[in-house]
């Protein structure tokens, strides 16, 4: 568990001051600190030592309220968080950047919630944005967003992964590699060349991996030979052009998932059809089973809605960036399905918005559109349940501030917002963790 001790945590905890119950929540945010290196302009913030970083906020579960605690100097350009499955003491985050390769980092909390690095290593890739587990937690799946590379690392009986023990690579993103693009080339041409942006596995046999690529309108299904370390391709789907998929959620129930469309601001609800050829207990063959997303009875993604996450009266604007290129006025963000499976959120960068769909649980999982709620800032890149559901915390990277939503899920499905954590520098990734597991979370020196 690294070189930290656990920590008995008793409730009420205290810390400076600041009192913790179980139903609280700690909220891990991370940070942009270096924007000279990302594939994407994020509004300028505060990058001075001690301001920029990964941000410890304290949520109270009564009230909402939220309470910076620390900001650790760790990155640069912290993107993805996530708990390690196999040693409830370490955390990993990922780092964006075109210039290098992203890296891994394995940290650890001390009761004063202050993130201590443990290790890191080279992702494989550029800009890793996402991070994935295989069925038996033995391998880590790294999503680098610029050159579209999955990388496969083996978890260590501590927890900590090993270099890439493979990549696999669109073969189309070799373009960057052959003529080393600019951010000003990928900010005018978003699908000039291949973007995997997130590796999400299906709830239902646990097995089946599909990952999304922004730049080819795609996506990809994989299993993981964990015995070479390696993905095994099993199919892909064909998504109309332009419509620049960012990330996929799965219904915990019905055999659906809803993709979120970056570039053209819809929501793409499928049934799922998983072949039986691609659940057996061995990962098999690759495949080379290529679809179109149509409504296609049987398709593995059988299209069955598509619906805008803007309002009418702004769907297909247009502005001038601040580079003078000409683009769409608003981008889709995150997608997150409440922990219920009756409602999910999209979230709108340029609308700054978010957008609360009901399931319909009596129609296999087709969707509503219930209300578009201003998102508390300037865009919300990313943003998450607390654990009861009860919370939605949103990260608005370009005011720099962190909010959170009360939530009816019971009844109504409304947002409301309750509070606002100011100066928290460029968030664009929010993960909490229950107060009921510190005593799991917390080391010793």
């Amino acid at each position: 568990m690294g070189r930290g001790a656990q920590c008995t945590t008793q409730f009420p905890y205290q810390h400076m001051g600041e009192v913790f119950h179980p139903d609280d929540s700690i909220v891990l945010v991370g940070a942009y600190d270096h924007p000279e290196l990302l594939a994407h302009t994020p509004a300028p913030g505060d990058c001075a030592l001690g301001k920029s970083g990964v941000h410890v906020v304290h949520m109270s579960g009564a009230t909402g309220k939220l309470t910076h605690l620390t900001t650790n100097a760790i990155g640069p350009n912290v993107a993805f968080i996530v708990r390690c499955p196999t040693n409830p003491h370490l955390l990993y985050a990922s780092t964006e950047r075109i210039d290098d390769e992203g890296e891994i980092i394995t940290l650890r909390m001390t009761p004063d919630f202050r993130l201590v690095e443990e290790s890191r290593v080279k992702a494989g890739g550029r800009s890793t944005c996402y991070l994935n587990f295989n069925r038996d937690r033995t391998w880590m799946m790294a999503v680098n967003y610029w050159d579209a590379k999955v990388s496969m690392m083996k978890l260590g009986v501590d927890g900590r992964p090993a270099s890439p023990n493979s990549v696999l690579m669109q073969p189309a993103a070799s373009y960057v590699d052959e003529t080393k693009p600019t951010r000003e080339e990928h900010w005018k041409f978003r699908q000039r060349w291949p973007h995997s942006h997130c590796c999400v596995t299906e709830p239902y046999s646990g097995r089946v991996h599909f990952v999304v690529d922004l730049g080819l309108d795609r996506v990809f299904a994989y299993r993981v030979d964990a015995k070479e370390g390696s993905l095994v391709l099993k199919g892909s789907v064909q998504l109309p052009r332009g419509k620049g998929p960012r990330h996929l959620a799965f219904h915990p129930v019905h055999r659906t998932a809803y993709l979120v469309n970056e570039l053209d601001s819809t929501v793409s609800c499928f049934k799922v059809n998983l072949p039986a050829s691609w659940l057996g207990a061995g990962c098999g063959v690759a495949e080379v089973r290529e679809e179109d997303c149509l409504e296609t009875p049987g398709a593995v993604l059988e299209l069955v809605q598509c619906l805008s996450s803007l309002p009418e009266c702004e769907q297909g604007k247009t502005t001038i960036s601040p580079q003078g290129i000409w683009k769409a006025a608003s981008h889709s963000s995150e997608i997150r399905m409440h922990p219920s499976g009756k409602w999910f959120v999209v979230g709108n960068r340029g609308h700054d918005s978010l957008v609360v769909y009901g399931v319909d649980h009596e129609n296999h999982g087709q969707i509503r559109l219930v209300e578009i709620t201003p998102s508390g800032g300037l865009c919300p890149r990313n943003f998450n349940w607390s654990e009861n559901g009860a919370y939605l915390i949103v990260g608005n990277q370009n005011s720099s501030s962190v909010c959170t939503f009360g939530f009816d899920f019971a009844e109504t499905g409304h947002l409301s917002m309750l509070h606002e954590e100011k100066n928290i520098t460029s968030p664009n990734y929010i993960y909490p963790i229950s107060c009921s597991a510190l005593g799991q979370l917390i080391t010793t020196e």
